[in-house]
This record gives structure tokens, sequence and C-alpha cells, in this order.
């Protein structure tokens, strides 16, 4: 019986190296008007890329902005290679207001090498491989 039960617990302990785990992904967000709206965060992958910023994404959390600097968890997320956006939802209705121009009157960021303006889904990437679990986004 003890022969059996160790056959059991090596073999379990032989897999664990081939099983993939998920991590929680740290966001911290600089810029946020403290106060107004939610900040509503998208993480998005390669199958869904061509939906980057403001498509269909692969995970994506909404919580209150209650300071100016805040760092939000996003569970569940595995190793590999992610671009984020992120916008500061103030009027709550789940999408970034534009003015007639185009223009966001909301704030807005993204991850990667971003500093203003727009930005694409190659220029928002990176690797957890290379950064962690950990990216700071400043919000223009």
């Amino acid at each position: 019986m003890t022969k059996i039960l160790l056959r059991y617990v090596f073999a379990c302990l032989a897999i664990i190296p081939y099983v993939a785990y998920a991590d929680t992904l740290l966001v911290t967000v600089n810029g946020v008007k403290a106060g107004e709206g939610n900040l509503r965060i998208a993480v998005f992958d390669e199958a869904h890329r061509d939906e980057f910023p403001d498509g269909e994404y692969l995970l994506g959390v909404a919580v209150p902005a209650t300071d100016e600097e805040m760092t939000v968890e996003i569970s569940d997320v595995d190793s590999g290679e992610y671009a984020v956006a992120i916008i500061q939802d103030i009027n709550e209705n789940e999408i970034l207001d534009k003015n007639f121009l185009g223009i966001p009157k909301e704030p807005y960021g993204f991850s990667g090498k971003w500093k203003k303006g727009g930005s694409s889904y190659d220029k928002a990437l990176f690797n957890t491989d290379d950064v962690g679990f950990a990216i700071t986004i400043s919000l223009k």
C-alpha cells in the first residue's frame, strides 16, 4: 500500500513542471482623476489583436477611480505577450468619449512604449517574460 501511494505521489510531482499556471497581472495607473468614474482596463492577446484598442478583448476589469495612482489586479493571466488599453470612464457610459474631431475627452492610456496619441497592438505589446507581471501606465 505504501509503495502504491509513493508511486502516485511521485507521478503527480513529475507532471508539475508541465502545468501552465496563470498569474495575476498588476497594472499601476498614474494620472487618474480621483473620485471620477471608473477605470476600465482591457487586456488583449494575439487572438484579439485586430480588436485593439476598443473591441473584444481577452480579459477586462472595471474599478472605481478612487486615487490619483492605483494598482489594479487582473487575475488568470498566463505568461506571454499582451497589450493593455485603459480608459477612465468619467461619465460611466462604458466607452471613451471623443469630441467631433475624434480627440478623446476622457483620460486614456496604453501599455508598451506609448507616450501620447493613438496606439497599435504592436506598439502596446509587452511580454510577461521580460517585464514580469507588473506594468505601469500613465493616463493622458
